[in-house]
């Protein structure tokens, strides 16, 4: 492996650290940290690949304080949860090792759709302001291992807004509240950026002083964030996921959009 260290001043390792300790309590409540810490790190100065790598290091410790937190807390179902842990992990080793085999272009065009679809859902769905459940669609062992290798696929196949997959998919099919399905998302989508953490470390793209100090970060944050879902519930989950969901669309648009081609059209 070929690390890459980079010369980064206190100021900015300060600044880092501080961004990582937000995106920890975003993360914990309803995913989506990524918004805040990679556009952190590459206005550091951090090149792209390295910063998606290092991103990966801190969210994975951030996600990790998360799911200790829960667990400690007794809020995890343990019910299928191992059954879930390990085909998140096959579907996300089979999706890492799919992206040299297969053309993103056409999840790239449809991920927005599907963004704002969940965007849509979470505004206007009674279901994700209940403080109750619903009854599930799924037994829990078989949907921990179809959405555990679907979502795991996508997770290390392409990535963005995969908590947002899982806290819907957790809501529709298992019939979980908002607040159940944040705190059931952590060691699921864990699963999935630990998988796409080893695949950054092993082409050397993982700037461990950097990782590790937004880690110190992280773990501040994502206990903060946990204590929040723990006290707060549904009021606070389901309006940050909802941002959440906007900002995650609002880019996803942006970068895969021909806008050109959208105002000629509109003209």
């Amino acid at each position: 492996m070929d690390e890459v260290f980079l010369n980064i001043d206190n100021h900015l390792m300060l600044f880092l650290f501080f961004v990582a300790i937000c995106a920890g309590v975003v993360d914990a409540i309803a995913g989506g940290g990524g918004l805040i810490s990679i556009p952190s790190l590459l206005i550091a100065g951090v090149p792209p690949v390295l910063a998606l790598g290092t991103n990966r290091l801190q969210a994975v410790i951030g996600e990790t304080t998360a799911f200790i937190t829960f667990l400690l807390h007794q809020q995890i179902q343990i019910k299928g949860l191992f059954t879930g842990i390990i085909f998140t992990a096959v579907g996300a080793l089979i999706g890492s090792y799919s992206v040299s085999l297969f053309d993103k272009q056409m999840l790239e065009t449809l991920l927005p759709i599907l963004m704002l679809c969940i965007t849509f859902y979470a505004i206007f769905s009674k279901r994700l302001s209940q403080p109750s459940g619903y009854e599930a669609k799924l037994s829990t062992q078989s949907f921990m291992t179809y959405c555990g290798l679907l979502i795991g696929f996508y997770n290390g196949f392409f990535g963005p807004g995969t908590g947002s997959i899982w806290m819907l998919a957790l809501v529709i099919l298992l019939g979980f509240t908002i607040k159940q399905a944040s705190i059931m998302t952590k060691p699921l989508n864990l699963t999935g950026n630990f998988i796409s953490l080893l695949f950054f470390i092993a082409i050397g793209s993982v700037d461990y002083r950097l990782g590790l100090i937004m880690g110190a970060g992280q773990i501040i944050g994502a206990y903060v964030g946990s204590k929040l879902v723990i006290f707060k519930g549904d009021k606070i989950v389901r309006p940050i996921f909802i941002v959440v969901t906007l900002l995650i669309t609002s880019k996803l648009l942006f970068e895969n959009v021909p806008f050109n081609n959208l105002a000629v059209l509109i003209s």
